[in-house]
């Protein structure tokens, strides 16, 4: 197939019917929208104001895809395997407007889940800080009285807690030794002398509450005349009062906090439940999100074309081929002006693919490349094959192959995916195809399993021989295979660079540029062929004369044509020769080209000896049932790690043989790709009646 042709078009109509017609051409998504500016702007046309309305939009899809993660997360209903390759829905535009007349009442279980979330988190909160309190209170469970309890007419009561972990008798000890060297620094202090024999140490009632290696929780009771000489000592030891003191016994406000939590928890859990009860409304939640999206694509479309008082300007580009129902579906629902006219010899013009299944495939690798431009040819056709060929050759293990074919007819079989997942499964399902041809060519299948189980388990010597022969050990034919299925490749390069230019009326252009490098590529291998193959060939044509000697002078005129054809176009003698010769030193990178498709020997190589390896270590340990027991996790591992890897690999390398010697030989790029206006939706689609 080829890149579409495409059609200019112009659509002004009343400014009544905008929101309609684009809402049509949306469901179409067949027209690729010209974006206007401010710079198009002129006293009688404008641009809308939807810059208010985006936001506002914005904000509230936001908050429709937060309640829609917030329902998954809790609901208990799982999603289907491998869900996200799904494809949408579709729905009639009767269908559509009957659910969208449900959108309010979606919208207020939208604004309910917010309210709940909000619950959560804020419960949650208070949760989380009550366990705080709850935590720096439990150590003084045992105390029955309250911790902001002052004493009696004689006594002093004093709460509080030590960075250190003391009992009564290591306390008392301790406060002993403070206190005389409190009384002593007093009385050096005072200029007086002291006995330790003469100190009387208080009386202090002590009851510890809690204990642990780095706090102690404490009670005292002491005579109010020696409170003053008590709280100085305790301080010494570090002691500090409660930051919250009780004003009841702290079994009390430690029952309360515990109240709070467990409410708190209900609460939560009452949430929740309520959240979870909602998963019967995702559908309408991924209906209402759908929904959104549309009307956001639609004002954010409004914002880029122009309006008069009372008409409004839009155009863009359009496939030729859906051109003529693009205007009858307009025309038949709308007062309007339609005209259409080819693109002008200036003009930027989004390209756009049309291929069969086999080649559409491989169109996002080009398009990750660069979307062509006027004069590029579409790529995909010519590099279809070999995409799947070389990747084949890569991977190169019938087993993974085999793998790759049953997963790819899995997703297409049960989840019917479209757009770009489809294509991605019918890639890698030919990709998988390829892998299972060169796989049993090779003599691989999950590396040499058969060989491995005969030999381990049953002593035998069945094997899967190759059909063609074992890479491993015939590496070099392997290495010359890949050199001349690359030069293959670059010479079909070449050729669609000769076509490009030809069709493009370049035609001296090709002869000078690509022509003779066909000539002396055809000398080099009349040269190489009969020393590969051998002496008692009879590589001769008429009269004797030796194909290699044919060769050499065919190689020679060729290259005599690309020096010359170098300078073509250049002026004046020294710039031809330096064009020339620049033309004839452009050898080394085809040798530089022709080196990086080593790539399909070393990928492919690894992998089958690799799993080989996998294999023989499953085989190694144990026997009987011992052995069978090591093997199968042995092998489910390695392998699985071995397809990724090398699966990963051969894709990687794949897309760069295309894009740096394939593609560069005819494909300049730089191009726009047709971006059609259309509805960006996740679930649903509007079905357009015919």
């Amino acid at each position: 197939m080829a890149i579409l042709p495409m059609k200019h078009i112009e659509i002004i109509a009343m400014q009544k019917d905008a929101k309609k017609i684009v809402e049509l051409l949306q469901r179409l998504g067949t027209v690729d929208v010209t974006e206007r500016y401010a710079d198009d702007v002129t006293e009688d046309l404008n641009l809308f104001p939807s810059k208010s309305s985006l936001t506002q939009l914005e904000k509230t899809s936001a908050s429709i895809r937060h309640a829609i993660a917030l329902v998954e997360e809790y609901s208990t209903v799982k999603k289907p395997f491998l869900s996200g390759f799904a494809g949408r829905q579709e729905l009639t535009l009767e269908e559509f407007s009957e659910r969208a007349d449900r959108n309010d009442e979606t919208m207020k279980i939208v604004y309910d889940i917010e309210a709940l979330d909000r619950k959560i988190a804020s419960e949650t909160t208070v949760r989380t800080s009550t366990r705080h309190q709850l935590d720096a209170i439990l150590p003084w469970e045992k105390l029955d009285i309250p911790m902001q309890y002052q004493g009696s007419q004689k006594t002093t009561c004093i709460v509080g807690q030590f960075p250190e972990a003391y009992d009564e008798s290591t306390f008392y000890t301790a406060f002993c030794d403070q206190y005389r060297a409190q009384k002593e620094s007093e009385a050096v202090l005072s200029g007086l002398t002291s006995s330790a024999d003469e100190l009387k140490i208080p009386d202090i009632y002590t009851d510890i509450v809690y204990t642990a290696a780095d706090q102690t929780c404490a009670c005292f009771i002491v005579h109010k005349k020696d409170y003053e000489d008590v709280m100085a000592t305790l301080r010494r030891m570090s002691f500090t009062a409660p930051s919250d003191p009780t004003k009841h016994p702290p079994e009390v406000r430690i029952a309360r906090l515990r109240k709070r939590i467990e409410e708190a928890s209900d609460t939560i859990e009452a949430s929740r439940e309520k959240l979870r009860s909602y998963s019967d409304k995702l559908d309408d939640l991924y209906f209402l999100s759908d929904y959104m999206i549309m009307r956001q694509d639609k004002y954010d479309m409004l914002g880029k074309i122009l309006f008069s008082k009372k008409t409004f300007i839009l155009d863009g580009f359009v496939a030729a081929e859906d051109c003529a129902s693009v205007e009858r579906a307009l025309t038949e629902k709308f007062e309007l002006v339609f005209e259409s006219r080819d693109p002008l010899p200036d003009e930027e013009i989004p390209a756009k693919f049309k291929n069969g299944p086999f080649v559409s495939p491989v169109e996002d690798i080009v398009e990750s490349y660069s979307a062509p431009t006027r004069g590029d040819i579409d790529p995909n056709p010519v590099m279809a094959f070999f995409y799947y060929f070389f990747f084949g050759m890569m991977l190169s293990d019938a087993g993974y192959g085999i793998l790759l074919m049953l997963g790819t007819l899995f997703v297409l079989k049960k989840r019917k995916p479209e757009g770009n997942n489809k294509k991605n499964m019918m890639k890698f399902f030919y990709c998988g195809m390829a892998t299972t041809f060169w796989g049993f060519m090779y003599g691989s299948f999950f590396g040499d399993v058969v060989g491995s189980v005969s030999k381990g388990f049953f002593s035998g010597k069945v094997s899967l021989p190759p059909i063609w022969f074992d890479p491993s050990k015939d590496p070099m034919k392997l290495l010359i295979l890949s050199f001349c299925l690359g030069f293959l490749h670059i010479l079909l390069g070449l050729g669609a660079k000769f076509y490009r230019m030809c069709r493009n009326g370049e035609v001296a252009g090709a002869f000078a540029e690509v022509f003779f490098w066909f000539v002396t590529f055809a000398g080099i291998v009349m040269v190489i062929f009969p020393m590969i193959l051998g002496e008692f060939t009879p590589w001769t044509v008429a009269d004797g004369v030796p194909l290699a000697e044919i060769g050499k002078w065919t190689a020679i005129a060729g290259a005599v044509g690309i020096f010359l054809g170098g300078g073509y176009g250049k002026k004046g003698i020294v710039g031809k020769f330096i064009g020339g010769f620049g033309a004839i030193y452009g050898v080394t990178g085809y040798f530089s080209d022709l080196l990086s498709y080593s790539r399909l020997m070393a990928l492919g190589l690894v992998t089958g000896i690799v799993g080989s390896v996998a294999n023989s270590i499953g085989t190694l340990f144990f026997s009987g049932i011992g052995k069978l027991l090591v093997f199968i996790p042995v092998f489910f591992f390695f392998h699985a790690i071995n397809l990724g890897i090398s699966a990963l690999g051969a894709y990687v390398h794949v897309n760069r043989l295309q894009y740096v010697e394939f593609l560069s030989k005819f494909y300049d790029g730089g191009g726009t790709m047709f971006t059609p206006f259309t509805g960006n939706t996740k679930h649903f689609k509007i079905k357009e009646d015919n």
